[in-house]
């Protein structure tokens, strides 16, 4: 989906992540986005305006939290430059991990530096949190 000057309102697993704010800071251009659900994953994709970068935004509940946990934590090398939170739920959802990584990453073999500030990718990685775990009965605070 492609953006005017202001983010259109979304339906998705982007909606209430990105400001107006975020898109003319970040030269946002386009998102992709899976239908927001009650999925054990979920994920938010931005274009940023240099050629082939993106921003990704993943959550993973229960089972999948605690095996995208295990692999971060088994690979540590597989995530660098990623910010990543976690977050107890209530239920059978135990856990909700989510990750914030701009792609291509830093350990692709490119030497790609990351060019979204880290205070824009916490900003993004909480809201993308708190509207996710809204969806998913698991508020985020």
């Amino acid at each position: 989906m492609a953006w005017p000057a202001s983010p259109p309102s979304r339906r998705g697993t982007c909606r209430d992540v990105v400001t107006a704010r975020d898109t003319a800071r970040l030269g946002l251009t386009t998102a992709s986005e899976m239908p927001a659900g009650l999925a054990l994953t979920e994920e938010c994709s931005l274009n940023l305006p240099a050629k082939d970068r993106r921003v990704r935004l993943t959550a993973y509940y229960g089972p999948s939290a605690q095996q995208e946990m295990y692999l971060d934590e088994r690979y540590p090398g597989s995530v660098k430059g990623a910010l990543m939170r976690s977050h107890p739920c209530k239920g059978a959802l135990d856990t909700a991990y989510f990750k914030f990584e701009e792609l291509p990453r830093e350990d692709a073999g490119k030497s790609l530096r990351n060019t979204v500030r880290a205070e824009d990718g916490q900003r993004l990685l909480t809201a993308f949190a708190t509207a996710s775990g809204a969806r998913h009965g698991c508020p985020v605070g």
